[in-house]
């Protein structure tokens, strides 16, 4: 497929204390800015955004933190991650998002943020906790600007979005490692390997932080309210290239933030694939911040959403509660959840 064009946005407009940010109306650059994250998460929820708070000395930090977790440390050491906390070392091949898809040829450990989990940092690196709490102050207040520049995109109470993220309790950073592999170890009825199978993400936003090898593989799938697209094997056709520089983030809007919206915005299924030879060689690393509303703020479709001929689709539902029920759908994913 030709790569397509995913819009890019410099979200650097709420981060000075101007406008929307500090209770005015908005800036003529907040309101472009809206403009172009509407148009991007009704069509397909997918950004690459610069300008939010992570510099480059940081981004070095971070990442090198992250190799040396992944290639030097003894992985017997850490502490290996549970459903119960959410955090942790997942070895390799040992999740799958598309349940019918074979183990996923990824590692990752995943961190939650303080102080409402105390994460258990044995057998990282020197570097790696520092490096972690330096990286979540960053998405504490990315997360927040973010989700005001998405109410102001939407026409709805600046704080909406943001007053649901003051404890950060089901946030999660998940370090990713694609170790080479070989370029013929396809899944079922693919004509390319699986890295990470087809999958929406389930909060309201993803911050996904590029390594040195960018998105290479990452594909995203357009359709409507989001499906992942069926099941193993019917997954060829339809899938677009993501192809952006190997620098920022690309934002892309999740399955509870398509709730909020009545799905007027749109949680895209995505995918990692190893488009070549040269890349399954490689080592490929990115960092996820999944950004999820408190556990106990309620998530209530706004009445904008809601007309003559769209009625209200989803009921009002906490942030808990919700994630508890995505989790049911991928442990059970032939039975409906209501």
């Amino acid at each position: 497929e030709v790569a397509p064009s995913i819009p890019s946005v410099d979200l650097s407009p709420f981060f000075a204390e101007k406008g929307v940010i500090v209770g005015a109306a908005p800036t003529p650059d907040q309101i472009e800015c809206g403009k172009v994250i509407d148009a991007a998460c009704r069509e397909h929820g997918f950004l690459h955004a610069t300008g939010f708070g992570l510099s480059k000395e940081l981004s070095e930090q971070v990442f090198n933190a992250s190799k040396d977790l992944f290639q030097s440390t003894d992985k017997d050491s850490l502490r290996p991650w549970h459903a119960s906390h959410n955090m942790g070392y997942i070895p390799d091949r040992t999740e799958s998002h598309n349940p019918s898809r074979p183990p996923e040829m990824k590692e990752a450990f995943n961190v939650q943020f303080p102080p409402a989990h105390t994460n258990d940092f044995r057998g990282t690196p020197a570097t790696f906790a520092n490096a972690a709490q330096e990286l979540q102050s960053v998405i504490r207040l990315a997360s927040k600007r973010y989700a005001v520049a998405c109410a102001l995109a939407l026409g709805l109470p600046i704080d909406m979005f943001k007053k649901t993220l003051r404890d950060f309790d089901l946030c999660t950073l998940k370090y990713l490692h694609y170790p080479p592999c070989r370029l013929e170890d396809t899944g079922i009825e693919t004509d390319k390997p699986i890295r990470i199978g087809e999958h929406t993400d389930f909060g309201a936003f993803t911050f996904l932080l590029l390594g040195e090898n960018g998105a290479d593989g990452l594909q995203i799938k357009p359709v409507a309210m989001g499906a992942v697209g069926g099941d193993a094997g019917g997954e060829q056709d339809g899938w677009l290239d993501v192809d952006v520089p190997p620098s920022g983030a690309i934002i892309n809007t999740g399955a509870l933030m398509a709730r909020w919206t009545n799905d007027e915005w749109r949680a895209t299924a995505h995918r990692v694939i190893v488009p070549s030879v040269e890349a399954a060689s490689r080592h490929r690393y990115s960092i996820a911040c999944f950004v999820d509303p408190d556990s106990t703020a309620m998530v209530t479709v706004h009445d904008k959403f809601v007309t003559a001929d769209k009625p209200c689709l989803y009921k009002p539902i906490s942030g808990l509660a919700f994630l508890k029920m995505k989790l049911a759908e991928v442990e059970n994913p032939k039975k409906s959840v209501i």
